[in-house]
């Protein structure tokens, strides 16, 4: 894994930074990037680079809840160092794994392994839910464009999504006035098709905000999988 070290204290950090090294991760220690995370003056080019994050326990509890708050979560793993591990901490769900202090080399390698076990059964989940619901989609007899705009607001969940980036996101252009007539006349073709099969309008038009996804359609799409996405739509 590639590994971002965040400490007080850099030299501190060198036993454990070569264990991880001989474990074949590449790490950057440093503590100048928890200043730069704090101010949001990162390079989120460099933080891109990196699959997980480990707190030193020379960083407070308290900083190190108020960074995690600011770092995109989506494709990184947050690891804590801490001296002892009580029982109530391992269900802590900020972190993805604890490291305690005394860890063995054995015992390290096995704690990255299962938080990265984990990270690529999430992502084949993920994959999985999308091809099922891509599916079903296709089972609507829509065309490209209209199969594009529900699939968007599906992935939008319960948020009203701007008639502008729904422009960007599907024809990749500015939203002119030639390419929102495009959308509308897209989004009424949606409606006209699905009007049989979910009884009112699929996509739904919030005056001034932009299209949401009707939730009887977001059911239907969703209706044989375990874990649905939350929507909270009221109609």
């Amino acid at each position: 894994m590639q590994l971002l070290l965040l400490t007080k204290v850099p030299l501190y950090e060198e036993n454990f930074e070569r264990q991880l090294k001989q474990l074949g991760n590449e790490v950057y220690c440093s503590n100048s990037l928890i200043t730069a995370f704090k101010r949001g003056t990162f390079n989120k080019e460099l933080l891109a680079q990196f699959e997980g994050i480990i707190f030193s326990e020379t960083m407070y509890d308290k900083e190190v809840e108020e960074l995690i708050q600011v770092l995109p979560k989506e494709n990184l793993k947050f690891f804590r160092r801490i001296n002892e591990v009580s029982c109530d901490e391992t269900f802590d769900s900020i972190y993805d794994a604890w490291i305690p202090m005394d860890s063995s080399l054995e015992r390290v390698r096995e704690i990255l392994l299962v938080a990265e076990l984990s990270k690529l059964a999430s992502k084949e989940a993920d994959r999985s839910q999308q091809i099922t619901v891509k599916q079903k989609l296709s089972d609507l007899n829509l065309k490209l464009k209209q199969k594009e705009i529900v699939y968007y607001l599906i992935q939008s969940g319960d948020r009203t999504v701007p008639r502008e980036e729904i422009s960007r996101q599907i024809w990749e252009k500015a939203p002119t006035k030639s390419v929102l007539a495009s959308l509308s006349k897209v989004v009424s073709k949606v409606n006209e098709k699905l009007e049989n099969e979910f009884g009112d309008e699929a996509i739904q038009t919030v005056w001034g905000q932009g299209y949401r996804l009707n939730k009887k359609i977001f059911d239907f799409l969703y209706d044989d999988l375990s874990e649905k996405p939350v929507l909270t739509i009221v109609e």
